[in-house]
């Protein structure tokens, strides 16, 4: 009885030196330096492409203030193949020297239809923000041809 007690306790002792490693390894949530777009300039205009999207957007920066605009437009397989769009959101993902994530704030959300999307939005800076990413996700309808889910998230 006693062997078996022991193993088991020696199960439950590397099983939590186990995790404790592996959320030692995990860190703080960041992104990768390719999905990273600087916002160090007080003004700025440029267009980001995803897999699903792209986005036109400008920023304009003064006393820890942000102000963001731009318009989102789907992928042509997303116009051709679907008729509706469901859930859909866009999110910035400020972000440290480092990539790791500050703060994500929403900037346009569900809509009914696959055209263009504009939103606009005034963010307060962390003091330390000097990146941002973009992240999505939504599902695309038709009738005819069912449902897809497309989505993409930076965060790692």
């Amino acid at each position: 009885m006693k062997t078996g007690f022991l193993l088991t306790v020696s199960v439950v002792a590397l099983f939590i030196a186990a995790s404790r490693n592996i959320v030692a390894q995990a860190g703080p949530p960041s992104v990768l330096p390719a999905d990273r777009l600087s916002i160090e300039q007080p003004q700025y205009s440029t267009q980001w492409k995803g897999n699903d999207l792209s986005v036109e957007y400008s920023y304009s920066k003064d006393q820890g203030q942000m102000d963001l605009s731009g318009t989102v437009r789907f992928s042509y397989a997303l116009t051709m193949g679907y008729t509706m769009l469901k859930d859909f959101r866009l999110s910035a993902i400020l972000l440290d020297e480092n990539g790791r994530v500050l703060k994500e704030i929403g900037l346009a959300t569900n809509r009914d239809a696959l055209e263009p999307i504009p939103f606009s939005r005034r963010i307060t800076l962390p003091l330390n923000a000097v990146f941002m990413a973009f992240s999505y996700q939504g599902v695309a309808c038709d009738l005819g041809r069912g449902k897809t889910s497309f989505w993409f998230n930076p965060i790692h």
